[in-house]
């Protein structure tokens, strides 16, 4: 397609709908032929309108042609519900066309006729035409059909007008309408479970790059939200090639000294344990830690509402209400189950810009995962957000749940640990009808670490790590023996580990 703009207009023709234009690389071509397809309510109508609005609502000449799918006045009726509607434009910016009469007085040469002169007449940047399948009803044969889209493209490229053409898939003239397209946008719609899914898809753009595959997006009051799947983005700016030098501190001495003064900053932790082993307290120690020096902190979780997690954090001495109040720290609680995946990474994103956020709490990473559509992509999603957050600076924990209880080590999430560059394990082990905690530490990449087993506490002053392996030892050893006998006396206290030792590797 020849571009026939020139001087200081941008060879793109932005949509107005968040996130479609990040997908097309700017928006649609300026004098291109897009097809908009997709089954029955799919969203093909709403995209189409949301787009003639926002164009009409910047100024530009819009040109909107119906022919039997739907009166005016319905039409109408059906959009004015959406935020993007505006009535004050129609019919002053936005021009409603019916191509009943030209298609049944004189066919698709009529009705070309028509569309001609209505983009002339008008000066139209934009012509909708809604839908395409009744004009292609009409042609004799495939060849006087080809003929006709092959002239309304010409003319759309000659006089720098983007034409969107609707049309239902798998009905009319499908394969002529993609060849004679310069683009092509595809609407699906499936179920889930018990969840509608709907993902839109850009099968061709000729003259422009785009974002490949699927993504998923959501119809609400503003219209179409497009959601980029998050590992096709490029990082706008670039990760730091060395570990920084800061460390990121937890306020809990016995394990700041197993960590030998913290994470790294700007790093992702895994804080990996039972379900009430204490994962939720060490990661709101993390954000606490953060806010006594000042630091923007969020805490985004899937279960514990905002009161009850202050309420929580309260009972075990960290007053976190103050923070919340001055706009320090941000509490987000989000239903896993009536999200999806990308959505919430750009809700976590967009708080982490705008409130320059430093510290983060994700809690926890199996409410991520119920919201995935297509569970084969999560690692990589998740690689994707980890360097986002990394380039931003920010120091980030994630919990990861593990089997319940007891002394062995629990899995984490499938490929997931290779895109953490800290591990924190911790676990709850029964003895003589007492339960005791223990805390390890699996992995700093490139810093020392101590990597012995400590026991701690929950107490009403927050978390406690013994500054010693000897109670650990103690437990560990009763259980190995069968809780019949004491242990001997444990070796020293610590030992520390080179960054090559304590680097790299996975768990």
């Amino acid at each position: 397609m020849v571009d026939t703009t020139s001087g200081e207009k941008s060879k793109h023709l932005p949509t107005g709908v968040t996130g479609l234009d990040v997908v097309l690389h700017g928006g649609l071509l300026r004098g291109a032929m897009y097809l908009v397809t997709g089954a029955p309510g799919t969203g093909k109508t709403v995209l189409s309108s949301q787009i003639a609005f926002h164009r009409a609502a910047a100024g530009e000449n819009v040109v909107y042609v119906t022919t039997f799918s739907e009166s005016h006045a319905r039409l109408l009726s059906n959009l004015e519900t959406f935020t993007f509607f505006d009535r004050s434009l129609v019919q002053s910016r936005l021009t409603l066309l019916s191509g009943v009469a030209a298609l049944e007085e004189g066919g698709l040469k009529r009705f070309q006729a028509m569309l001609s002169q209505a983009v002339r007449e008008h000066h139209a940047s934009l012509i909708v035409i809604d839908s395409l399948n009744t004009a292609s009803e009409l042609a004799s044969s495939s060849f006087v059909y080809r003929k006709f889209l092959r002239e309304l493209g010409t003319l759309l490229s000659l006089v720098g007008c983007t034409a969107l053409l609707v049309a239902h898939k798998g009905e009319g003239q499908e394969m002529l309408h993609q060849f004679a397209a310069d683009g092509i946008i595809e609407l699906d719609q499936k179920m889930l479970g018990m969840r509608l899914t709907r993902e839109v898809m850009i099968l061709k753009q000729r003259g422009s790059a785009h974002l490949g595959g699927r993504h998923v997006f959501d119809i609400g009051d503003s219209g179409l939200t497009v959601h980029p799947r998050r590992e096709a983005l490029l990082l706008d700016r670039e990760l730091a090639t060395r570990p920084s030098e800061h460390k990121s501190r937890f306020g809990i001495r016995g394990l700041d000294d197993m960590l030998e003064g913290g994470v790294p900053s700007a790093s992702m932790t895994a804080v990996m344990g039972a379900p009430g082993s204490g994962k939720t307290l060490l990661g709101l120690h993390l954000l606490k830690e953060g806010l006594s020096l000042g630091q923007p902190s969020l805490y985004f979780g899937f279960y514990e509402t905002p009161p009850r997690l202050i309420a929580k954090a309260e009972g075990v001495g960290l007053r976190l209400r103050e923070s919340v109040e001055s706009g320090l720290l941000e509490v987000q609680w989000r239903q896993p189950t009536e999200q999806f995946l990308d959505s919430i990474a750009e809700q976590i994103l967009e708080r982490v810009y705008r409130n320059k956020v430093k510290r983060l709490f994700l809690d926890g990473v199996d409410g991520l995962m119920q919201a995935v559509a297509h569970p084969e992509r999560f690692p990589v999603f998740f690689t994707a957000l980890s360097n986002e957050l990394r380039a931003l600076g920010v120091s980030s924990a994630v919990s990861m749940e593990t089997p319940f209880g007891g002394p062995e080590l629990g899995l984490a999430p499938v490929g997931l640990s290779a895109t953490v560059e800290n591990i924190i394990f911790v676990r709850y082990v029964e003895l003589r009808a007492r339960l005791h905690r223990l805390i390890s530490i699996l992995k700093v990449r490139e810093s020392n670490y101590d990597p012995s087993i400590r026991e701690f506490h929950i107490t009403p002053q927050g978390l406690e790590v013994a500054s010693t392996f000897d109670s650990a030892e103690v437990v560990l050893g009763q259980m190995a023996l069968g809780g019949m006998r004491a242990p001997a006396p444990g070796p020293p206290s610590s030992h520390s580990r080179s960054p090559q030792e304590g680097s790299g590797e996975d768990v």
